[in-house]
């Protein structure tokens, strides 16, 4: 392994935002003389020395995105009882989620300039020292601190390595190695989901970040002698007669902190709000609406900064116009929302329906988990041996509603046992044609010196819908749990105590008595099924919105 010198500024150089002519889609970010010729029809990309061991530094990242995504499902109630602190311990994920999303979209417009090198070990080490200080964290205050920051770093792992394979791989080549990155990323998550609840009981549940820590110094050592610090805005070379300019100045004048900062701000804000909201405090309540105004207030400045901004803008608003963008991001958003109402709403109802603990439920869901690397191989097929996107996105799209609609179809008591796996392929399926294709519908829509920004685009919307997805299913479910349960168990003491218990635990349905149980498990149920059919019009509409983002495909240079 070699490792290559980062680009230096010079004296009196400023950054242009201008795309160096020199960077191909084919341009590697390991040896700069060995290279191959994009333009020729006749000669096929081979990947350059050492690029293997790029991959390996990368897709450990991916490994630890999904699996670090996962690990704590499992483990909420032993971390809660430890610190005696069931409710707030919710904040390990919302924590998490919060700086993961709102600092994902910096990622791209921050390696276009600083390099791809100072990202990447940036969203490797904060991750590092994150999932470090978990482990260690002597209280839960510092637990909650510890995952906020991991979020920082795990916002960057899957984008940067989307980015570093953008440089290296042709787009016509790229569709495998983005499926091979999907179903690692997918294995993680199952590993995770399953074997979190395993350390928690064996080892303990600290060594659920401790372990995580072994392999993210194996990803930054091996990063840091293969990933050189290629930028795609080339520096540009003017005269100074100033004996010691101000080099730094000149870089960081680029660098849009105004609307940086605006950006994590407003996201912030507004998943603050859909965290408390219908979990901590109701929807109706002052800090969840302030946070709400905050948020949207502050979304406003920063797309006014970035339409007038003199610096290189962290997200240009000319991305988000023309019919193939807009209808794009909107699937892109649906299915987000779709894909993680399914996953947060199957659980709940093995849980409620078939009356499984928490460890059965999640076993349940390996075999149709599954589906989901499944589909993105298929993703990856077509898209390296046809190049055609637009199917692959509809499909996926159409899966998804599929899917959704045939668990909202299951009926309380279910004779057909085998439906309760086969019902859930479809989805899962669908979920892992659509993610790559989506991307790269949207990647090919732009000049690749636009790729690390729109990279990061198509995850930040994607993030904003999968919160939006969760927080709308929660939402339904607490508004039909809170319409029904008065009427259904008027008459029984203590009525407002049992139903505020149900409301924010279903392990309390095991506790009541078999008759008011019943009620309760049926009212659940009709809860669940509101919410499968409203991810199901969610897919329906990613799957109109399909149809107009046309022109998409892999077969440009």
């Amino acid at each position: 392994m070699e490792s290559f010198p980062a680009q230096r500024v010079e004296s009196g150089q400023q950054i242009s935002a201008e795309p160096a002519d020199e960077h191909t889609e084919a341009t590697p970010l390991l040896l700069p003389g060995v290279q191959n010729d994009p333009k020729s029809p006749h000669i096929s990309w081979v990947p350059p020395p050492g690029f293997l061991w790029i991959e390996i530094a990368i897709f450990s990242n991916v490994f630890l995105s999904g699996f670090d995504g996962t690990i704590t499902a499992s483990t909420y109630a032993v971390i809660g009882s430890e610190f005696n602190a069931a409710n707030t311990i919710s904040w390990l994920t919302t924590s998490y989620l919060i700086t993961s999303t709102a600092f994902q979209p910096l990622y791209g417009r921050f390696s276009d300039i600083l390099g791809r090198r100072t990202c990447f070990f940036t969203a490797t080490i904060t991750f590092l020292l994150g999932c470090l200080g978990c482990g260690l964290s002597p209280d839960v205050i510092s637990l909650n601190l510890m995952r906020a920051l991991t979020g920082l770093g795990g916002g960057g792992l899957m984008t940067m390595a989307t980015i570093i394979n953008s440089d290296m791989i042709p787009f016509k080549e790229r569709g495998m190695y983005q499926a091979c990155q999907n179903v690692l990323h997918g294995f993680g998550s199952i590993c995770g989901a399953s074997i979190g609840g395993w350390i928690a009981d064996t080892i303990g549940w600290r060594w659920c970040f401790l372990c995580q820590v072994p392999v993210s110094i194996f990803a930054f050592v091996v990063g840091y002698y293969v990933i050189d610090d290629k930028r795609t805005l080339e520096v540009s070379v003017e005269q100074s007669e100033e004996p010691e300019p101000v080099v730094k100045a000149s870089l960081w004048k680029q660098i849009d902190l105004s609307g940086a900062i605006l950006l994590v701000l407003g996201l912030s804000a507004q998943l603050a709000a859909l965290s408390m909201g219908g979990n901590n405090y109701t929807w109706t309540d002052i800090r969840v609406i302030i946070s709400l105004v905050i948020s949207a207030v502050l979304l406003v400045l920063f797309v006014i900064i970035e339409i007038r901004t003199n610096a290189i803008p962290v997200m240009p608003m000319s991305m988000l116009k023309g019919q193939l963008a807009i209808s794009n991001l909107i699937s892109n958003i649906c299915v987000g929302m779709a894909a993680y109402s399914f996953l947060f709403m199957i659980p709940l109802f093995f849980q409620v329906v078939l009356q499984d603990s928490p460890s059965q439920a999640g076993l349940r869901l390996v075999v149709p988990s599954l589906a989901t690397p499944v589909g993105g191989l298929i993703a990856g097929i077509v898209m390296s041996r046809v190049g055609k996107l637009s199917w692959l996105v509809r499909m996926g799209c159409f899966l998804m509603m599929l899917g959704n609609g045939l668990v909202a179809s299951l009926q309380f008591t279910e004779s057909a046992r085998w439906k309760y796996v086969l019902y859930l392929i479809p989805a899962n399926l669908g979920q892992g044609m659509a993610y790559p294709g989506i991307l790269f519908t949207f990647l090919a829509a732009f000049d690749h010196s636009q790729q690390a920004v729109s990279t990061s685009m198509v995850y930040l919307f994607r993030s904003l819908g999968t919160v939006w997805g969760v927080a709308a299913s929660s939402a339904i479910i607490q508004n039909v749990l809170s319409s029904q349960l008065p009427l259904a168990l008027s008459g029984v003491p203590n009525k407002e105590q049992i139903i505020d218990e149900i409301r924010h635990s279903i392990t309390v349905l095991d506790t009541l008595p078999v008759e008011i149980q019943s009620i309760a498990r049926h009212i659940y149920y009709n809860a669940l099924v509101h919410s499968f059919q409203v991810s199901t019009a969610v897919g329906a509409i990613a799957f109109i919105s399909a149809f107009f983002a046309r022109g998409g495909n892999l077969n440009r240079k």
